[in-house]
């Protein structure tokens, strides 16, 4: 089989399973996929089998087995190796796609051979499209200048609008309502302890008529969201709540359910600067989306995180980043963005 040599690849760290220092043999199958489900030849595989050190030579993994090759017709890659570990690390890369990457972990050995036998690595590689320059920044933890009051957010400044930062234009407009916090006493052991009852709201508006924000719905395969956004469907605000209920007594504490319509799984598409002529017709306006909530995970409060990608072509639908492209020219490794 033809081989290769590939520079540079970060692997995926797999949870490690130890089993001793003995090396068996195992055989795994890569096969390599586009996100239509179509199989990718001659695309650039490396395989890493994990080596456990020896007693006495420190903790962790040693050098991994490596071999190198391309997928056949059938985008499938075989290989067979000595190891000492039991997880595999997978890199693949092609010309015209981006990076992929996957991995298993064998479970056992049977009669010298790691068990399962020939498990299928499935590798999925998103064939590169029409890529655009855009402002992409990953924006974390940022304080809200002001609470209970609208606060605009200005997408190509990357900074909240004068007097409370450089920005000039409110795209997004935050406002945050931060009831103040309940107090409640529940018993840990036997000692009473105060527990804080929220109930916090974050609204995000628009300044222009047109504008606005719909939820991004997830691909089944290869990129995060649809690689252009819609022209239809965008509503005018988005309401994030987060609220503590007392529901009853559970022996002596007070019983207590969380609500929220936050969720770490959500994407958005958005339009702003929308311009429309006299018979109220979209003549202008700019496109983006987010990756995540605007709390990036945490709870409603005094900050704000989101990543977000505008497109500075007007009328553009295009949202496949070229991160070769960030028209944020200096931005700290914190706020950079990695995905297209």
């Amino acid at each position: 089989m033809k081989t290769m040599k590939i520079k540079s690849i970060s692997f995926v760290a797999l949870t490690v399973l130890a089993f001793n220092v003995q090396a068996y043999e195992g055989q795994i199958t890569v096969h390599v996929a586009d996100e239509n489900g179509l199989a990718v030849s001659d695309a650039q595989t490396v395989v890493q089998l994990e080596n456990i050190l020896p007693p006495g030579e420190g903790w962790g993994s040693g050098r991994p087995t490596e071999t190198n090759g391309l997928t056949d017709t059938n985008g499938n890659y075989v290989i067979t190796g000595n190891s000492t570990g039991g997880s595999v690390s997978v890199a693949v890369r092609k010309d015209g796609y981006y990076y992929g990457n996957g991995g298993t972990a064998f479970t056992n050995v049977i009669l010298n051979r790691w068990q399962p036998w020939n498990p299928t690595v499935e590798v999925v590689l998103q064939k590169k499209g029409v890529q655009v320059p855009m402002y992409a920044r990953r924006v974390r933890d940022i304080k809200i200048p002001a609470k209970d009051k609208p606060m605009g957010f200005d997408l190509t400044a990357g900074d909240w609008v004068a007097p409370y930062g450089k920005g000039t234009t409110a795209d997004f407009v935050f406002q945050v309502e931060v009831k103040p916090t309940r107090w409640i006493t529940n018993w840990y052991g036997t000692s009473p302890r105060p527990y804080p009852l929220q109930d916090n709201k974050m609204i995000v508006s628009f300044s222009d008529d047109g504008d606005g924000i719909q939820s991004a719905a997830p691909l089944p395969r290869g990129f995060r969201v649809a690689r252009q956004a819609p022209s239809e469907g965008y509503k005018p605000v988005l309401e994030k709540t987060q609220y503590d209920e007392t529901v009853g007594m559970v022996h002596q504490n007070t019983e207590i359910q969380h609500h929220t319509n936050l969720s770490k799984n959500e994407n958005y598409f958005f339009r702003v600067r929308t311009k429309k002529d006299a018979q109220g017709n979209i003549v202008s306006a700019l496109y983006g989306k987010i990756y995540g909530e605007f709390n990036n995970g945490g709870g409603i409060g005094d900050t704000v995180s989101f990543d977000y990608y505008l497109n500075p072509e007007p009328n553009s639908l295009d949202m496949e980043f070229d991160p070769s492209r960030n028209l944020f020219k200096k931005l700290s490794f914190m706020e950079k963005v990695s995905a297209p």
